[in-house]
């Protein structure tokens, strides 16, 4: 993922931290991004997953503040910064609706 097609130049690696690293700060949380294996239609493929969680929470999976996995079967990305940058936004999107569900209105 991401070589040639790559539109930071050769530096994703330190945008990508730089993109998390931000949005870490900016939502007062811990990201935790995994990647696993799964069949789909019979070919094996990745699944992404994000869990934001509480910062220095012991479990990311088991005291997540909100969770989102996305799955990108076939190729839907060419880089690694545009898969981290969609769970991200979905991840995003979750928290705020979280947020906007603890307030009451008067």
């Amino acid at each position: 993922m991401g070589s040639k097609q790559a539109l930071s130049n050769g530096r994703e690696p330190e945008e990508l931290t730089d993109l998390v690293a931000a949005f870490e700060q900016h939502n007062s949380c811990k990201i935790t991004l995994t990647c696993s294996l799964a069949l789909h239609n019979g070919y094996l493929d990745l699944e992404w997953q994000a869990i934001a969680t509480e910062k220095g929470a012991p479990d990311p999976v088991a005291t997540g503040l909100a969770s989102v996995s996305v799955k990108e079967w076939g190729g839907a990305y060419k880089t690694l910064m545009g898969v981290v940058s969609r769970l991200l936004y979905a991840l995003d999107f979750q928290l705020a609706q979280a947020e906007f569900d603890k307030v009451t209105i008067k």
